[in-house]
């Protein structure tokens, strides 16, 4: 049951592990020629800062000190 749970959210993770790495791919491609998508990367990339370090430090202190 738990080696089930496990793949399944391995296989879940690997398809927005790839789906990042597609989407970043393509978007610095992109902003090699066109200022638009050079602040398209800028805004994705502080969005992945905020998402992955900010939120978490967040519902720490929130949870420790709720």
């Amino acid at each position: 049951m738990a080696k089930k749970i496990r793949s399944k959210i391995l296989k879940v993770t690997d398809k927005i592990t790839s789906w990042h790495f597609r989407l970043f791919t393509y978007v610095a491609k992109k902003s090699k020629t066109s200022f638009i998508f050079t602040v398209f990367l800028l805004f994705l990339a502080l969005y992945e800062i905020f998402e992955h370090f900010i939120i978490p430090a967040i519902l720490i202190w929130w949870g420790f000190f709720k």
